[in-house]
């Protein structure tokens, strides 16, 4: 484990104890004087908070003779800040906090910890019943139908999250703030190995987030948010336990959460058991191709996940450390019909370790350090016909060290380092690129100051980026020859500058404008090769390709830099609440997979003569588009939601980006009484006829959804029952974005009955 010394060195600082010589105490309270049970009051920055009781009343220690900056806040109410100039012996401060028409969850993947309505950028926060209604087998299909999000759609079991047209290398998904470390960035049929039915929330960050998180985030950040660690007090017993079916794929999934502590130290455990056979399509899978109907051939799955986490917390810090399992097989839908083409599955395991501490006020000058580490070994084997053909590996280590700074003058935030390793090799039959380590460092710093009814925020990365790659074979018309890469030395530097403008009560705008630089990956440079699992023959950008030969090119890659403006509005208050964002975002040196338009045989592989070629290329790009989302009440029980996005992709010299979703426009009709809620959807999808050279045109569709759920509450816990229906007109639906669209369409009519206990 590359960073283990750092990891014991800052654990054992977490533990140290600092001096704390001042309380500060109030209340928190809304406008009529009611108290708030359960807000949080917080030194900016610092590592640890205190919670209102059933009074409202706050207790708070706080380092003596510190320049503070308070923050109090709660769901569904705006958040207020305080300034004290020296906080000394007892302190009283209450506050008073507005409330708002929408959900205002703290995100813990950015930078400063805000809110939504606080973040200069795009941010969606899934949670509580949506969440649970929105669980799916893979993370792209739960997250699809936010805002700004479609899904890579490679059968039921691997699905990754596109966000604006981005996926892959530029998304980064995280478990509690840290890459999941497996191999779902490398190609579109590996599966995402993090798990939604065991989350408490998922974050999602729209547009770049490469400050703190780096090289893999200029396209945005996905963070699910779970319970096996915690940086706050746990004392007495809380948990869940669920299960679901759905009828689609005679799918069963039971999972469980438990949390216990006395107040200082913790346990939690969690388990996620789910099996599924073939899912029912609508029609046949292969479009325009006599092939059996109404099922979708070897897209059944298996998964297991469990997780476990201990820690201490106290009022000068916390450390944890969490451990997880998870095992997944999946089967890969053919591409084409007949019996010549092998059955291709996915045999996949991932074992995690995390350790997150935090230690407020470590020294002059500074309110917290804070330090997470990650390490992780991911394999996963290509079974064809049920024998394994290929295996990839991936090790992947992650350290971030995050100071919070005393204010700077009127600026305050946090400045930090944070370095990756990874070494990730395949072996087999489908090497598709040389065995690689890749090493990161890099310096961030992120600070922030409020003046009157403006929030501005000023960010700041230099990564230093360097892939080392082995040697490997090339077989086409020219002869066999061996590839050895030079190394890739790079140092990456990200900017960005936002806002958010409180213009009016219950309104405010935000703009933000960032300078992202990203380094390739070793699948985007060197890859040579058929993949039978995504039925491709894939080529790396460092090759030209010439009348059959493949020839290296001896040249540097140069680095993707994305120039990306957002501007979001924001309505909170009020009979009604909206969100308003648009996007342009102009990408030098874009790196993107397209169709050649040649077969494998053209390259001189007869065996794998019909496979399709696709190749990596760079060229300038431009990204814009907007999303858009409302919610009317109409009376007492009554609301509608509605929604649209649109991503367009340009090349600057002419021609489309692949894969990127048409239109999507979208309205619910909800109903809620007492306990209970019901609601009734539909989402067009638009064609897209704007694809690129070799890529076919894509039908509009519509899915109609409707679900009906009813609380039970008692005093030992909530049960919630749920029945949904996705796709109830059983529509032939072929998502742009997916390289299978034209052989595997989404599943058809579904119900899914669901219940869960929370105490």
């Amino acid at each position: 484990m590359k960073f283990a010394p750092l990891y014991l060195a800052l654990a054992a600082a977490g533990l140290a104890t600092p001096a704390f010589a001042a309380v500060v105490t109030g209340t928190v309270s809304d406008a009529s004087g009611s108290p708030i049970v359960g807000a949080a009051v917080s030194v900016d920055g610092a590592a640890t908070q205190a919670v209102t009781d059933k009074n409202g009343n706050y207790s708070l220690k706080v380092a003596d003779n510190s320049h503070l900056h308070l923050h109090a806040g709660a769901d569904n109410f705006a958040h207020s800040e305080v300034e004290i100039d020296t906080a000394t012996g007892s302190l009283s401060k209450d506050f008073v906090l507005a409330p708002v028409n929408v959900e205002n969850i703290v995100v813990t993947g950015s930078p400063l910890g805000r809110t939504a309505l606080e973040s200069t950028t795009p941010v969606s926060v899934l949670s509580d019943d949506a969440l649970r209604k929105a669980t799916a087998p893979s993370l792209g299909d739960t997250l699809e139908n936010q805002p700004g999000v479609q899904a890579s759609h490679f059968g039921p079991a691997a699905s990754r999250p596109i966000i604006r047209g981005m996926d892959g290398p530029r998304v980064q998904v995280l478990e509690n703030g840290l890459g999941v470390g497996d191999a779902s960035t490398v190609s579109a049929d590996h599966a995402v190995t993090t798990e939604a039915s065991t989350a408490r929330q998922i974050e999602i960050l729209r547009g770049p987030a490469t400050l703190l998180y780096g090289n893999g985030a200029i396209g945005g950040v996905v963070n699910v948010v779970d319970y096996r660690y915690s940086d706050q007090p746990i004392d007495g017993m809380t948990g869940s336990v669920g299960a679901r079916y759905s009828t689609v794929d005679d799918g069963k999934t039971a999972v469980a959460n438990l949390n216990t502590g006395n107040g200082k130290y913790y346990w939690h455990v969690d388990g996620t058991h789910r099996r599924a056979s073939d899912e029912d399509i609508p029609g046949q899978a292969i479009e325009g191709v006599d092939n059996p109907s109404g099922k979708l051939a070897n897209s059944q799955l298996s998964l297991d996940d469990f997780g476990f986490g201990t820690g201490y917390t106290g009022d000068d810090g916390y450390i944890g450390v969490s451990g997880s399992r998870t095992e997944n097989k999946y089967g890969i839908p053919p591409s084409e019909a007949g019996s010549d083409e092998p059955t291709v599955s996915i045999d996949m395991r991932k074992t995690a370790w995390q350790l997150h501490s935090g230690l407020n006020d470590p020294f002059k000058g500074f309110k917290s350090l804070k330090f997470d580490g990650g390490y992780t070994h991911y394999t996963h084997a290509e079974l064809e016909n049920g024998d394994p053909d290929t295996v990839f590996t991936n090790k992947y280590s992650e350290g971030r060290v995050t100071l919070a700074n005393d204010p700077w003058g009127e600026w305050q935030g946090v400045v930090g380092l944070h370095a990756t390793h990874r070494d990730y090799r395949i072996d087999g039959e489908e090497s598709l690129t040389p065995n690689t380590k890749t090493d990161s460092v890099a310096a961030f710093i992120v600070q922030e100051r409020k003046v009157g009814d403006f929030r501005y925020q000023l960010g700041g990365r230099l990564e230093n980026y360097h892939l080392k790659s082995g040697s490997m074979d090339l077989e086409s018309l020219a002869g066999d020859q061996q590839y050895s890469p030079s190394d890739i030395k790079d140092n990456d530097l990200s900017l960005s500058a936002g806002t958010v403008w409180d213009f009016t009560p219950g309104y405010n705008l935000s703009v933000s404008l960032s300078r992202a630089e990203r380094s390739a990956t070793a699948e985007e440079l060197y890859s040579y090769g058929p993949h039978d699992a995504t039925r491709t023959f894939e080529v790396g950008s460092l090759y030209n390709i010439n009348g059959g030969n493949v020839i290296p090119v001896g040249s540097d890659p140069k680095q993707e830099t994305a120039n990306n403006l957002d501007l979001t509005l924001r309505k909170f208050d009020g009979a009604w609440s909206g969100t308003l964002s648009v996007f342009y975002n102009k990408v030098d040196n874009y790196f993107y997979e397209h169709n050649t338009g040649l077969v494998a045989s053209d390259l001189g592989d007869v065996e794998d003569g019909d496979l399709p070629v696709y190749q990596f290329s760079q060229a300038d790009a431009t990204l814009y588009g907007f999303e858009a989302q409302v919610n009317v009440p109409i009376g007492d029980y009554w609301s509608i939601d509605a929604m649209s996005d649109y991503t367009r992709g340009k090349l600057k010299d002419g021609g489309n980006l692949p894969r990127i979703s048409p239109l999507r426009v979208g309205s619910t009709l909800n109903f809620d009484y007492q306990d209970w809620h019901a609601d009734v959807g539909a989402t067009a999808y638009s064609k897209q006829d704007k694809t690129a050279e070799n890529e076919t045109d894509t039908a509009g569709y519509t899915l109609v959804n409707a679900s009906v759920g009813y609380h039970v509450y008692q005093s030992s816990g909530d049960l919630f029952v749920f029945l949904q229906g996705n796709n109830l007109t059983d529509k032939e639906a072929r998502p742009a974005t997916s390289f299978l669209k034209d052989t595997v369409p989404l599943p058809g009519r579904n119900l899914t009955l669901g219940v869960r206990y929370s105490f």
